[in-house]
């Protein structure tokens, strides 16, 4: 937990208490002075949300190497391995096209609670021209037809342990610094995206070692 996560605690619990002192404020009969305060709030609010954009949108791409661990407080992202294949089962790349395998290990270190990512948790990979690859539908399929279903990266975690789950990509088979993208969550009640330095800047990546 860093400095504006304490910040985001402190202003949520403090807007709370505000709104619970305007409500009184109403209930009591004085409208108007509700109304003021409920004004304030909003404008409190807005200055707060415009930074929370403008630093997000103007700080830069995190990006880790190929063995480090990507870590939101106690849960843990890692890439295992990378593998290049040309047939998986009977689906066959297309021939300027070939599957990227990436083997996840996701992991709690958290030590008394359960935990896993936020809705809306998803990897997908980008290359050094930043086009996007999301998660190979047919890939996919025909991997967990011949390997059984994989792991939703949102799945529980009990404290100290972890899972393996393999995500396959469809990738031009020319695509260089390719690198796993992880967006942790989206939306609310998503706290991230009203965090200083987390809402709305660019999902952070993991370089990609590939076999």
């Amino acid at each position: 937990m860093n400095v504006f996560d304490l910040i985001f605690i402190g202003l949520f619990l403090s807007t709370i208490l505000y709104l619970v002192r305007i409500g009184w404020l109403a209930v009591r009969g004085r409208r108007a002075t509700a109304i003021k305060h409920l004004k304030r709030l909003g404008l409190g609010f807005g200055g707060y949300f415009a930074i929370v954009m403008a630093v997000g949108l103007l700080s830069p791409r995190r990006t880790l190497g190929a063995e480090e661990i990507l870590r939101y407080d106690d849960w843990c992202l890692i890439v295992e391995k990378a593998v290049t294949m040309g047939r998986i089962g009977e689906l066959q790349a297309a021939p300027d096209r070939m599957f990227v395998a990436v083997t996840l290990r996701v992991s709690s270190e958290a030590r008394r609670v359960r935990q896993a990512a936020p809705k809306g948790s998803l990897v997908f990979l980008l290359d050094g021209s930043g086009q996007r690859y999301d998660v190979s539908l047919g890939g996919q399929a025909a991997f967990e037809k011949m390997n059984g279903l994989q792991p939703e990266l949102t799945r529980k975690l009990d404290p100290q342990t972890s899972f393996l789950t393999i995500r396959i990509f469809d990738v031009r088979s020319n695509a260089t610094r390719l690198a796993l993208a992880h967006r942790h969550g989206s939306g609310f009640p998503f706290p991230g995206a009203f965090i200083i330095g987390e809402g709305f800047r660019k999902p952070p990546v993991i370089l990609l070692s590939l076999q």
